[in-house]
């Protein structure tokens, strides 16, 4: 048999989960951000309504009207030889609501492979896959509500994985106040087909709260998020800390309760200078605790980013630190294909 540490792959797969609870999951790798505009707020989960078809990933109630004929790309060179990527197409249709469609990629790279006695079978990839089709449509004036169906294709060498889940998102918008706040619950689901001869894991399930304001004087829109309220208490304890008590006891250290709220929070803003140039940043509680060394804290946690507008592409680039002196850096491209066609 090949062998290969699927540990290993996962462990890069998650770095941008949301908490530990993801590590108990398959399917990890849908937890990271697929545009830029995510990334660099810290969040999946952006609680507005524009022409960025990419936010139905996570939030289909977000697909509107603006989206009609707009596509999207991202890429990401993540970790090492890692990369991963996205791509999605938005359709208005008349009384009907709005639909798009996408498929998320995400490739680990070349591994050599070995018998368990040491012998060379060649090289293989590993990649993971996401097809998805999201709806969103309107209800009354200030509501609008969204689902997405996703097929997920996973395959480590011989090891072949595949599963089903739907995503849900209801989105409450008051446009005097510039001011809307969605609710989220995605990855419901599950393996349909495990890895091998192993038992059936859950999906990443989560359920998560985000609100987003304009201020009325300042061309800032904030964006707050209260991620993984399926899982109220996180709390966990810390047996390994390396630091002994006077009778040379191995010391251990539980997260307060303030921490395991903090960890439910993280916070992103854009601020518009100009009609076609934006900056963005965010902050990721749960990122900074659980990627950060004692010794060296760094900006892990934090990322940046900025978007502007040349000719008929709206481009953007993000940026967030994972680890002292290792970030992830994300380009997104987003245009308006009407843009294309010649007017008569």
């Amino acid at each position: 048999m090949k062998t290969l540490t699927l540990s290993a792959i996962s462990l890069f797969a998650a770095l941008h989960a949301h908490s530990q609870v993801a590590g108990k999951s398959t399917f990890a790798f849908m937890n990271l951000p697929v545009s830029s505009r995510q990334l660099a707020m810290g969040t999946n989960f952006i609680s507005t309504s524009d022409n960025d078809v990419s936010l139905a990933w996570n939030n289909p109630a977000a697909l509107n009207p603006r989206t009609h004929n707009h596509a999207f790309a991202t890429y990401n060179n993540y970790v090492s030889d890692i990369n991963f990527g996205y791509f999605a197409y938005g359709r208005e249709f008349a009384k009907a609501g709005s639909l798009s469609a996408g498929i998320m990629f995400m490739d680990y790279g070349k591994f050599d492979g070995y018998t368990p006695s040491g012998l060379s079978t060649g090289t293989f990839k590993v990649q993971d896959q996401c097809f998805h089709i999201s709806y969103g449509r309107s209800w009354k004036e200030r509501f609008r509500y969204g689902a997405s169906l996703k097929y997920i294709y996973s395959i480590y060498e011989s090891y072949v994985s595949n599963g089903l889940s739907c995503d849900l998102s209801g989105m409450y918008m008051d446009t005097s106040k510039q001011l809307s706040v969605t609710a989220f619950a995605r990855n419901i689901g599950f393996q349909a087909i495990p890895y091998g001869n192993t038992e059936r894991q859950s999906l990443p399930f989560e359920l998560a709260l985000s609100i987003s304001k304009k201020l009325a004087h300042l061309p800032l829109r904030y964006n707050i998020v209260f991620s993984n309220l399926q899982k109220p208490d996180m709390r966990y304890t810390i047996a390994h800390t390396d630091e002994r008590d006077e009778n040379g006891n191995e010391r251990t250290k539980t997260m307060t309760m303030g921490d395991n709220i903090l960890r439910h929070l993280s916070l992103g803003g854009e601020l518009n200078l100009t009609k076609h140039f934006v900056l963005r940043f965010g902050y990721n509680h749960m990122r900074r605790k659980e990627l950060t060394q004692e010794q060296k804290k760094g900006t892990a946690g934090f990322s940046w980013g900025l978007g502007f507008r040349i000719n008929k592409f709206h481009i953007s680039y993000g940026s967030a630190a994972l680890f002292p002196g290792i970030n992830s850096n994300q380009f997104s491209l987003l245009a308006n294909l009407s843009d294309f066609y010649r007017k008569k």
